[in-house]
């Protein structure tokens, strides 16, 4: 399920199911804890040299899931496999006793409170999920600690173990069961739940009050991802008109272009306000210097790049473009062209001035503002803008009339009807300079491929797309660079294998 829920409609949920005769609690224990397993064996792969799995077990449903998960692995996994219990087996639900005694003797089953955690070990923790309230009471509070004490990579199910609560599991990665719960959108749970991965359930009966916030994730990109006909050109693929550059910034509009033709565009035009040095960006790129006034663009550069508006899908305009006072009035030309245009770094400084403009504008819009950005193109606006995300980026969105991005750890995506994407992928490995360049470009690709846009519902989903395959990236480069060393020249390339990996996975459905 792509909406946002909170853990106790979850419940509701699947009560529901269950009274309706549409689920069984035993086959939906088994369907979680197999998907989580095989979550787990992916992310295991990142460390083959691991010597130990560990399972933090509880007595309720979560730990009912972590027995599932310690029998499916022990089928797959050559390693040790430890199931940690936190209270006797005989305190376990009816139905996690009901898989606790089909486990094969490969599996170690010991007190929680006798495992001594080591160098080498992977740990999940299946102790609480969405099973626990304030203040969290013993074992679970030490159990809590030992995790966290031990610095060893956590794969969490659900939910982290206490998130919500006075103390939490900090994991690295999250396997989320059935739908995405709001707490995992928290300043806690952003801190504490690591990466996200989805294991979908078959629940007939939808939720009764889902709401209007969505995750992106991976299976909801593979379903939002358009067929592709065997005998298309690049003219069909759209083409992306990237206008940006200045002086003092040469670098950033060509990471925009390569990350557009990365992301599908068939063809990729670059305006810059400077003769194009050598070497710069791929072949791929068509690159025209525009007519400019010390290196930065002018109201007088709008007449060389009408006549590439033709056959133009898109404009991405903004990155290194530069706050020179002349550029303002070149920004208010553009807000007047009727084709779908997205916004980022300067262009918002600019366009900040030209609200009305923006809000009249002919053609959809794309912002894809950081916080700061938002509070001054609010402040074009006479307004001030809620400290929460969600909200904020709603507000944005309709005084601007357009769909925004509003850049975070988990980035918001919002329209003016108040539809919301909240985006589960990404890694601080992404806080890097030309990171948010590269965003511009995969965003700028999904509209090429889209065949442009028309309505802002449709922004908002390329954006949401182009967010999702951001974080992705992030992610992907992370594990060859680690999370200090990646670099937004990366990021280019580790979107296109992304979004590779997730067409393998369609294939294989």
């Amino acid at each position: 399920m792509d909406q946002i829920i909170s853990s106790q409609a979850m419940r509701q949920w699947e009560e529901a199911n269950f009274a309706a005769g549409l689920a069984d609690p035993l086959d939906l224990m088994d369907i979680a804890g197999s998907g989580c397993a095989q979550e787990f064996w992916q992310y295991s792969k990142r460390f083959p040299d691991f010597r130990r799995l560990v399972i933090f077990a509880g007595h309720g449903n979560n730990g009912g899931d972590g027995v599932v998960i310690a029998d499916t692995l022990s089928k797959i996994l050559p390693q040790k496999i430890l199931l940690a219990l936190a209270l006797p087996a005989e305190k376990f639900s009816p139905s996690s006793r009901h898989f606790f005694k089909r486990l094969p003797g490969s599996v170690e089953v010991v007190p929680a409170a006798d495992v001594v955690l080591r160098s080498g070990d992977l740990i999940i923790d299946a102790l609480l999920g969405t099973g626990c309230r304030a203040p969290l009471r013993e074992p679970y509070k030490s159990l809590i600690g030992q995790i966290n004490r031990s610095r060893l990579k956590v794969f969490s199910i659900d939910l982290p173990s206490g998130l919500g609560t006075d103390v939490s599991v900090k994991a690295d990665m999250t396997a989320v069961i059935g739908g995405f719960k709001d707490l995992l959108f928290t300043a806690d749970g952003v801190e504490n739940s690591g990466a996200l991965r989805l294991v979908e359930l078959p629940l007939e009966l939808a939720p009764s009050d889902p709401g209007k916030l969505f995750a992106t994730h991976a299976q909801w990109y593979i379903r939002t991802t358009p067929p592709q006909d065997r005998n298309i050109h690049k003219y069909q693929r759209g083409s992306v008109l990237v206008i940006g550059g200045s002086r003092e910034y040469l670098q950033a509009p060509f990471l925009t272009a390569r990350s557009a033709l990365r992301n599908g565009a068939g063809l990729v035009r670059l305006a810059v306000p400077f003769a194009v040095p050598p070497a710069n960006g791929t072949l791929g790129v068509i690159n025209q210097t525009i007519a400019a006034e010390k290196g930065c663009f002018t109201g007088k550069s709008m007449t060389h790049i009408q006549p590439f508006m033709a056959k133009t899908s898109c404009i991405a305009a903004g990155p290194g473009m530069g706050r020179e006072c002349a550029t303002t009035e070149f920004v208010a030309q553009l807000l007047e062209i009727p084709t779908p245009l997205i916004l980022d770094a300067d262009a918002l400084y600019h366009t900040a001035q030209l609200l009305e403009k923006l809000q009249r504008r002919p053609a959809p819009t794309i912002l894809t503002p950081h916080w700061g950005e938002a509070q001054k193109l609010a402040a074009g606006a006479n307004s001030v803008l809620p400290e929460d995300p969600v909200q904020a980026a709603i507000m944005l969105a309709k005084l601007c009339n357009a769909a925004v991005l509003l850049k975070g750890a988990r980035s918001v995506i919002a329209d003016p009807t108040g539809k919301v994407y909240l985006n589960t992928s990404g890694t601080p490995a992404l806080a890097t300079a030309g990171s948010g360049d590269v965003l511009t470009g995969l965003i700028a690709g999904e509209v090429a491929q889209a065949g442009g846009i028309t309505t802002l519902a449709q922004g908002a989903l390329s954006a949401a797309r182009g967010a999702f395959l951001h974080g992705m990236a992030g992610e992907l480069a992370q594990l060859q660079f680690g999370s200090r060393g990646v670099l937004a020249d990366d990021l280019t390339e580790y979107a296109a294998r992304s979004a590779a990996y997730l067409e393998n996975k369609l294939y294989k459905q």
